[in-house]
């Protein structure tokens, strides 16, 4: 994987982490995220966010360990590949 193409996916990480903070924070800050507003406990005890957040950190990570699996994969790949070629090359030379 080139360095550009590194670069864009961390910066897309990086924004969606960015953007779903801001939207958590946000709501958190509006009147009924206060103790004792319209909702009990406030806005981040409310069940769809707790929904929210649980699903936001399990698809991240979920996310960060498909990268981790394809990159294993490819190098087991990569490592085949090598053999069949090296071995391949030897069987030219006899």
């Amino acid at each position: 994987m080139s360095i550009v193409k590194k670069t864009v996916a961390a910066i897309i990480v990086v924004g969606i982490i960015v953007v779903f903070g801001y939207i958590v924070l946000t709501m958190a800050q509006s009147p009924a995220g206060q103790r004792g507003g319209e909702q009990d406990g406030g806005f981040l005890a409310s069940d769809n966010v707790r929904t929210f957040v649980t699903l936001g950190v399990v698809g991240g990570s979920a996310f960060i360990t498909g990268f981790g699996v394809r990159d294993v994969i490819s190098r087991a790949l990569a490592a085949r590949k090598y053999m069949h070629m090296r071995a391949a090359r030897e069987q030219k030379s006899l």
